[in-house]
């Protein structure tokens, strides 16, 4: 284990020494500034993007050498996609798709197009690390936690590069289209409360689940849970669950606080649907037009209506 860990530690040197020889820029970063009295006490990391190409076989390499030849360790060279994935990428004409961390959110970008990103703050880092460590001492590794802090500090990123379908080449980003205006209050409102007992029973203001389903007809008893889930939920101290969207993405709080969220306001959402639609469901050779209507009817509801799904359990 420690000397995986020495090769870790390598490779992050390498990476940051390439910052001027196989890297771009990167999505999201910006030097830094820092004032010169924190310039010293505080871990700061802002590196370029690392540019690495992916041939049709999966290969992967940087500036033209593969990694499996760099002798940088045996992880590096069992790194390799499967061709038949590479083949699918660009089939859907996905020739870059970039991951770009820098403080406060995981940005991801396809063909240089943000789709829905992962953003924190301290606070939200802190639930997320106690909702996890009720769950389990080791779920996840205390060490793991202790790299929270440093996520408000660094700034880094990859770029894969896929092969380019024959006759298609992925041109400069074109000019985004405005975002529209979110409306000063949401144009609908949903609120649904949903109370669970000790067996898995559940009741939305007091109407259970058997009656929502004769009243419905949809298969709302499938939404009951096992018995053993819902004491080992209480066991642990899970008292609520809170699912949320609204126009700047999905939230989920777990007991009430704030875990880190999805964003994808500023047509992160739309880019995901286009890519969905004229990427992936056309390279399956199917008929694209009546998913791209339905996303142009549902998506603009989505994003203008506030949903909140409040999950209670019981207490001991």
């Amino acid at each position: 284990m420690a000397v995986k860990h020495v090769w870790l530690f390598v490779l992050f040197v390498l990476w940051a020494s390439l910052g001027l020889a196989g890297c771009s820029s990167r999505a999201g970063g910006a030097e830094s500034n820092a004032t010169e009295s924190n310039a010293t006490a505080t871990l700061a990391i802002d590196l370029p993007a690392l540019v690495v190409d992916v041939d049709a076989n999966g290969t992967l390499s940087l500036e033209g050498l593969p990694l499996a030849e760099m002798a940088l360790g045996p992880d590096l060279a069992e790194l390799q996609l499967d061709s038949r994935l590479v083949a699918q990428l660009t089939a859907a004409q996905i020739q870059q798709i970039q991951i770009s961390l820098h403080p406060g959110e995981l940005l991801l970008l396809v063909n240089q197009k943000p789709i829905p990103s992962l953003r924190w703050d301290a606070e939200q880092l802190t639930a997320l690390h106690e909702g996890i460590t009720l769950l389990g001492p080791d779920v996840v590794p205390n060490s793991l936690f202790a790299l929270f802090p440093l996520l408000s500090n660094v700034g880094a990123g990859i770029i894969l590069r896929f092969p380019a379908d024959p006759g298609w080449d992925l041109a400069a980003p074109a000019a985004e289209e405005a975002a529209a205006a979110q409306p000063a209050t949401p144009t609908a409102v949903l609120r649904i409360p949903v109370l669970y007992d000790a067996a898995g029973n559940y009741t939305v203001q007091g109407i259970r689940d058997a009656e929502w389903q004769v009243l419905t007809s949809a298969p709302f008893g499938q939404l009951k849970l096992n018995a053993t889930l819902i004491q080992n939920a209480v066991a642990a101290g899970v008292r609520s669950v809170t699912l949320r969207t609204d126009a700047s993405g999905l939230h989920l709080a777990f007991n009430g606080r704030e875990l880190p969220s999805l964003n994808w306001n500023d047509n992160k959402l739309s880019n995901l649907a286009d890519l969905a639609v004229n990427g992936l469901l056309a390279a399956g050779g199917m008929d694209t037009t009546s998913f791209s209507q339905l996303f142009d009817r549902l998506l603009p509801i989505l994003q203008s209506s506030q949903i909140t799904l409040h999950v209670t359990f019981p207490t001991r």
